[in-house]
């Protein structure tokens, strides 16, 4: 009774199939984004942002609800160079996620990205590709 238990379940497995057996085109890659000039200035000012966000944070051993010296400062200074120009959704939250990691023991800073956050996709930004 087992085996045939065991037999069925692996005909179940092997008749639902995997991979791209089902008729399905394959997923292909999105093309690469064509920002503008604005967008790839913003991009960099941002990164800017990120770099001196971990380098304030690097001394830093134990969490602290105020962060680092200046913390609060570039956080809310990043914030603004993110939010001067409508970025494709992914480029935009690629960067907050840079961000809110180079913040990791700063609670106010960590709670201003985490409010940036975009939802479910919904803010008014389109996606790249």
């Amino acid at each position: 009774m087992r085996a045939l238990a065991i037999a069925i379940a692996a005909l179940a497995l092997a008749s639902a199939g995997c991979g791209n057996g089902g008729g399905h085109p394959a997923a292909t890659p999105a093309a690469p984004c064509k920002l503008d000039a604005a967008q790839l200035r913003a991009v960099a000012r941002a990164r800017d942002d990120i770099r001196r966000l971990r380098r304030i944070e690097e001394p830093m051993k134990t969490y602290s609800e105020r962060g680092a010296r200046n913390q609060d400062v570039v956080t809310g200074q990043f914030m603004v160079d993110l939010g001067s120009t409508k970025l494709p959704l992914d480029v935009f939250s690629r960067l907050l996620h840079q961000a809110k990691a180079a913040v990791r023991l700063c609670g106010d800073c960590s709670r201003g990205l985490e409010a940036e956050e975009p939802f479910l996709g919904t803010r008014a930004h389109k996606r790249c590709g």
